[in-house]
């Protein structure tokens, strides 16, 4: 969440210069949100039976509903495989009118705002996972 807060309250460029701060934020933001489905499906399941069954259940449910879970497979897997496999961005800086900086994708998506969304996307799985095993 920490990253999140940086993306949320830093410049991305000061003046018609870029702060290449944010690409730093960017890789260890994007390697954390796959790391936590690797923990989850390497470690975790590890913790008991219940817990196995459970994020197997989990991990079933991303792979055979690709469309309401496309923010792990076409963002978080995607992203993180471009920065972490061949050091590639695909979220670049841009411009608005009003002279900001923003950074965005090239079909012109916020991508801190889908960065964003994906943080909350596995805090909801996550929540949920825990009512199941506390269950």
């Amino acid at each position: 969440m920490s990253i999140l807060f940086q993306f949320q309250n830093s410049d991305v460029a000061d003046g018609e210069e870029e702060l290449q701060e944010w690409r730093i934020y960017w890789v260890a933001g994007l390697a954390l949100l796959r790391t936590v489905g690797h923990v989850l499906k390497k470690v975790d399941a590890k913790t008991s039976p219940n817990h196995a069954d459970a994020i197997s259940a989990l991990w079933r449910g991303f792979q055979a509903d690709r469309v309401n879970s496309a923010i792990f497979w076409d963002f978080i897997e995607k992203e993180r495989n471009n920065l972490l496999k061949t050091y590639s961005f695909s979220a670049k800086l841009a411009w608005r009118e009003d002279q900001n900086a923003y950074v965005e994708f090239e079909d012109g998506m916020d991508a801190f705002e889908l960065f964003r969304e994906a943080v909350y996307w596995w805090r909801h799985h996550l929540m949920a996972l825990e009512r199941k095993l506390s269950a």
